[in-house]
């Protein structure tokens, strides 16, 4: 110690057993620096495997909030994490589905109906000619057309019926629930306007006295099947009408069909049947000029029998079943007309049993949105096809005109315009309303509804339903 108090050091008075105070200084500080230095020192020896061990066990250290382990549990405890997880899952799963449940099989489908609609095996190109005491097609006159130069004023309504099954009560319900009109309106029945209900021989009195028309359906076919193998039609209609038994009532072949309805019948009322063609072809409409009325459907009826209205400015071809896409009016299948009920896409062969196949308005639903997407009205001018009346003409000349050398008649052309098909038969389905084709069966005769189709001369349709009975 100095006279002044202080005390001084001299680096000669250093030992090691007496280091100076500031190296017996212990804080946070000089152990970090420690650390840092040993660390350092150590990195500078060490490999690279060593480096991945070490790497290893920092994610793997639970006591590290930066570790690998306890980032995912936190992302995992998290709610909006979760939900947004759960929410990623659930659209892949979807979209999985989407695509296998639907989009795939849909592709499918569309590549097998496109291969059978230019398989030389497929169903129609084969077919023999007409069968002999069946009409194949038949026109409907122009007389019956509404609208075009004999319409001007737009007066005249088609009225397409489903399936009648001799429901006489309900058929007429439904006329006086359209206010038909026999001056003005045409009535083109679906087929099947007998059988199975509890008055076929009034239905069939009713539709001829208003002179309406319809296609041969199968139940149709199964009487005259029957009639023909007793002989039952002949020249001498008419004699043997006069003195035919008139039944009651009560006894008018309810619930029967086929053979066993054909002893209810006049022999007038079978030759009736025995005129109803296959298919019934309507040129497409030709609207007059003034705006169309808001409906063609009577004010006095009530918006819930009103179950739908489209546009229809098409050819129309009526049938009882169904009809082959790419096939020829007259060379389509009788049989399969009166019957089909599905349809195999890659072949076309149809079917009345459900389940072989696909519906077959599906298959022709494809056929026609592919043809109406080249047929323009171009085509109709550059041929000469101004007007409705001229186009109608020209088809049915070119139906019954196109033969060969031989004179046989000669399949048309596949490619042909495309038409809207109305048709009956599956009341399992009910009212079927596509764009392509509408199924007018919705089983009255199961005590569920009768229905029509009304069209007025601007291609405006409404169906009109009414209710049946319930029968046992």
């Amino acid at each position: 110690m100095t006279s002044s108090g202080r005390y001084s050091y001299h680096p000669s008075q250093y030992h090691p057993d007496n280091p100076p105070l500031i190296d017996r200084v212990v804080n946070n500080w000089h152990r970090q620096e420690e650390k840092r230095s040993e660390r350092s020192h150590y990195d500078s020896y060490s490999d690279s495997d060593e480096d991945d061990d070490r790497e290893l066990t920092h994610c793997c250290d639970l006591d590290s909030d930066a570790s690998f382990i306890n980032l995912c549990h936190a992302l995992c405890t998290n709610r909006k994490v979760r939900r947004a997880m759960f929410l990623v899952i659930v659209a892949f799963l979807a979209l999985y589905f989407l695509c296998t449940g639907l989009l795939l099989p849909a592709w499918r489908e569309q590549q097998a109906i496109e291969e059978g609609l230019d398989n030389p095996e497929s169903f129609g190109h084969q077919m023999p000619d007409p069968l002999s005491g069946i009409i194949q097609l038949q026109q409907l006159a122009s007389d019956y057309v509404p609208g075009g130069a004999s319409d001007s004023d737009g007066k005249r309504r088609l009225i397409f019926i489903g399936d009648i099954h001799g429901c006489k009560d309900e058929l007429l319900k439904l006329l006086k629930t359209v206010e038909f009109n026999k001056e003005t309106d045409k009535i083109i029945a679906t087929g099947d306007v007998i059988a199975k209900g509890p008055d076929s021989p009034g239905v069939i009195d009713t539709l001829m006295s208003l002179d309406a028309l319809s296609v041969r359906g199968n139940h149709e076919d199964r009487v005259l099947l029957a009639a023909n193998a007793r002989g039952s039609t002949d020249a001498s209609v008419d004699a043997k009408d006069e003195s035919s038994t008139d039944f009651s009532a009560a006894s008018r072949g309810a619930g029967l069909k086929g053979e066993a309805l054909l002893d209810y019948l006049k022999p007038r009322q079978i030759k009736w049947l025995k005129s109803l063609p296959l298919i019934i072809h309507i040129p497409a409409l030709n609207p007059p000029k003034h705006p169309a009325p808001a409906s063609s459907v009577p004010d006095t009826l009530s918006k819930k029998k009103q179950k739908k209205t489209f546009q229809i400015l098409d050819d129309i071809n009526v049938v009882h079943a169904g009809l082959v896409p790419s096939v020829p009016l007259l060379r389509q299948d009788p049989f399969s007309v009166m019957n089909m009920r599905s349809m195999s896409p890659t072949n076309h062969v149809p079917s009345e049993n459900r389940k072989k196949g696909i519906p077959w308005e599906r298959v022709w639903g494809w056929y026609n949105d592919r043809i109406s997407r080249t047929h323009s009205s171009f085509l109709s001018w550059l041929f000469g096809l101004t007007t409705e009346s001229s186009e109608a003409s020209e088809w049915w000349r070119s139906v019954y005109n196109n033969r060969d050398d031989d004179g046989e008649s000669q399949p048309l052309n596949k490619h042909s315009k495309p038409s809207v098909v109305i048709y009956g038969h599956d009341s399992p389905r009910g009212l079927n309303l596509k764009r392509w084709s509408k199924g007018l069966d919705s089983g009255c005769v199961n005590g569920d509804k009768l229905s029509a189709m009304v069209l007025n001369a601007w291609g405006q349709a409404e169906i009109i339903s009414v209710d049946c009975k319930h029968r046992k």
